[in-house]
């Protein structure tokens, strides 16, 4: 098996690893956030700005509604697009791992700050650009301060949990 082969073997174990990751820190820190920074009702009916309370309204779900509104010319209810969630962040987590990893094994000096740079660029190529350009989220201006803490906080722990499993992964295979 060739060296790119691997790498993308590794990078989509380290993207899924990263991924469970960051699921398991965004209600807490949601929780955080809103503790410190309390949002208004208003801020939290924003697309994207309420993981906990309205998945519904995340941009997973917002993008399997409006792709099979467009493919159907049918509605997805709720349940069904919150259910698709996963398959969405999941399948993003293993092509961002795989590029990170083939990258990174290939150019050392990318593993800056033990993956928080990584973290804070798919950030900023998704949430902080990408997913408002595309309407899927409030633009980043107006989202509460608590959906900083737990939208960019879990992207810095995706990026070092990436740096993490590509460490580890590497030491064995």
């Amino acid at each position: 098996m060739n060296t790119l082969t691997k790498n993308i073997i590794k990078g989509i174990a380290v993207g899924l690893f990263a991924s469970w990751i960051k699921s398991l820190v965004e209600p807490p820190l949601q929780k955080i956030g809103e503790e410190y920074f309390p949002p208004s009702e208003d801020e939290l009916k924003l697309k994207g700005a309420d993981v906990i309370h309205q998945p519904e309204n995340m941009p997973p779900a917002i993008l399997v509604k409006k792709i099979y509104r467009c493919t159907t010319s049918e509605e997805l209810s709720d349940d069904q697009s919150t259910f698709a969630m996963p398959y969405i962040h999941y399948g993003l987590g293993a092509v961002l791992g795989a590029v990170y990893v083939e990258f990174v094994n290939n150019h050392r000096f990318l593993a800056l700050e033990q993956g928080l740079a990584a973290g804070a660029a798919v950030w900023a190529l998704t949430h902080g650009s990408t997913v408002p350009v595309l309407g899927l989220q409030g633009k980043v201006s107006e989202m509460p301060k608590s959906w900083w803490v737990w939208e960019f906080g879990s992207h810095l722990v995706f990026g070092f949990a990436m740096e993490q499993g590509r460490k580890v992964v590497n030491q064995f295979f």
